[in-house]
């Protein structure tokens, strides 16, 4: 018989997360570290999230499982777009209930469907966690980019404010233009 675990259930311990550095992230995949501070770039056109093809083994190669693949190069969270549906977030599900089958129940047929459900969940899992990690990624960066253009507007407005006061300086002497 099991010892009971001690402490809170695990739905009230504090989750552990693993958070990615996203100039670590660019960099293991050949991109440039992070945006240039000096000017934005148009965004592209929207794309959806590439799907992955499977390996013979069941599971998904690195490339494409980071969005890439197929001659589309490496996850690039400056080029992928998620539409408003994939973000949004998806309904709780409610469980079927377990039913037990008896041993004696247990064919191939049984085995058969169990294996392949089984795989089905974790492609799904796997699916799921990839476009978190996809999201999460490209929110950080455009959090950056946020960040390098707000610092851009704030000189702008320096900028701007200067030469308002440049024109006021010149206006007060030979007036107004």
């Amino acid at each position: 018989m099991e010892e009971p675990v001690s402490g809170p259930p695990p739905w009230e311990r504090p989750a552990e997360l693993e958070f990615v550095d996203l100039d670590e992230f660019l960099r293991e995949h050949g991109l440039p570290p992070s945006p240039p501070p000096a000017r934005a770039t148009a965004p592209g056109p929207p794309r959806a999230p590439p799907t992955p093809t499977p390996l013979p083994d069941g599971g998904v190669c690195e490339a494409e499982a980071l969005g890439g693949g197929a001659g589309g190069g490496p996850f690039d969270p400056r080029r992928l777009r998620f539409s408003q549906e994939e973000l949004r977030p998806q309904p709780i599900a409610r469980k079927a209930r377990k039913v037990h089958v008896p041993d004696e129940q247990k064919d191939e047929k049984y085995w058969s469907r169990r294996s392949k459900n089984n795989a089905a969940a974790k492609r799904s899992r796997d699916a799921r966690r990839l476009k978190e990690n996809q999201i999460s990624v490209r929110a950080a960066f455009l959090e950056r980019e946020n960040a390098a253009l707000r610092l851009e507007v704030a000189a702008a407005r320096r900028e701007l404010n200067r030469f308002r006061a440049l024109l006021a300086r010149y206006e007060a002497r030979h007036g107004a233009l």
